[in-house]
């Protein structure tokens, strides 16, 4: 397999383009960074960018293409400004890293490496700080790892993130706990709001709902807007080894969002010891409604092509975790 690391270590700042000298020469997949915004391009096609610098509590995934040019993402909606695309957060030690209040945490971005070209895939990796409001004292360390698969098909688009979460020196143990939506939570844009279906995978279990919103523990959440202009189907899907089954955030009314999430506002987690926690999700679309079936056998693929990469990229996964002894709610 093809493959160039474009560079070990980038500080922030730093501007450059992957251009075809440096990459393998079957793959028209380039990087581009400036001093804000690392996006990746296929030829002159943009896939994503990813938000990093002048952002005022944390880095997230600002942008995200379907295969005809569609962003299914909303970055700072005026009804909620803290709502960035698509963005990890939760309540660490009681620091709220989610909402933006003038007391909230930030996650300080420090620098990317591992940013890779390969013929089928292309990835980066950086490391954020979780720090309070007055950074001062960090709680989290966090390796977070993004990758944009090519599976062969036309159609989809799939990316994975991964993120490595590690207690800081300072902290014996942290606590993860949050609202019913912290975690990796994605804001659709407007045109997808109210009238788009959301949909599980046959194990789905344990759903209920909270006020409008609809939660359920299952492998994996899809929502489908059947609009005559511009259909789209997005799946999210949840590794089978992280720490905790995942229990979907949905709402469709007034707007549209999607959240994976751990349960945290029942069953908080406890981070100790200097093994990472590690947190792996992937993200498919189409530009099209898509039934269960495409969406399971896509599912099944990408458990296989991440476990194969895990292998590949990563230390073995542990888990670091404790049940809070807080009971179910």
């Amino acid at each position: 397999m093809a493959m160039v690391i474009l560079s070990a270590w980038l500080s922030f700042g730093v501007a450059f383009s992957a251009t075809e000298p440096s990459a393998p020469q079957d793959t028209s997949l380039s990087f581009h960074m400036d001093t804000t915004t690392l996006a990746l391009h296929d030829g002159d096609t943009p896939l994503f960018q990813y938000r990093y610098g002048d952002v005022p509590f944390k880095g997230y995934l600002q942008s995200w293409f379907t295969k005809k040019g569609v962003n299914l993402l909303s970055d700072a909606p005026e009804d909620h400004k803290h709502h960035h695309g698509l963005m990890y957060a939760v309540t660490v030690n009681d620091i709220n890293f989610w909402e933006e209040a003038e007391d909230a945490g930030r996650q300080e971005h420090q620098r990317f490496s591992n940013i890779q070209l390969e013929t089928d895939s292309a990835r980066f990796t950086t490391r954020v700080q979780w720090q309070e409001e007055d950074a001062q004292s960090r709680v989290l360390e966090e390796e977070r790892t993004l990758i944009h698969h090519w599976i062969g098909d036309p159609a989809v688009q799939l990316l994975t993130w991964r993120s490595d979460l590690t207690r800081s020196r300072n902290h014996p143990s942290v606590s993860l706990t949050g609202t019913i939506y912290h975690g990796l939570g994605m804001r659709f844009p407007d045109f997808m709001a109210q009238k788009g279906s959301f949909f599980f995978a046959d194990d789905e279990t344990g759903s209920f709902d909270d006020g409008p919103h609809h939660l359920a523990q299952a492998s994996w959440c899809a929502y489908t807007v059947n609009d005559d202009n511009t259909p789209v189907t997005v799946a999210f899907f949840a590794a089978k080894d992280n720490a905790r089954p995942t229990l979907w955030f949905t709402m469709k009314d007034p707007f549209a969002y999607l959240s994976a999430t751990f349960n945290l506002s029942r069953n908080p987690l406890t981070v100790e010891g200097p093994r990472p926690l590690s947190i792996l999700y992937g993200l498919a679309s189409w530009d099209r409604v898509v039934d269960e079936a495409t969406i399971e056998a896509l599912y099944k693929e990408w458990c296989s092509l991440t476990h194969q990469q895990h292998r590949e990229h990563f230390q073995p996964m542990r888990r670091p975790v404790h049940d809070h002894p807080r009971s179910r709610r």
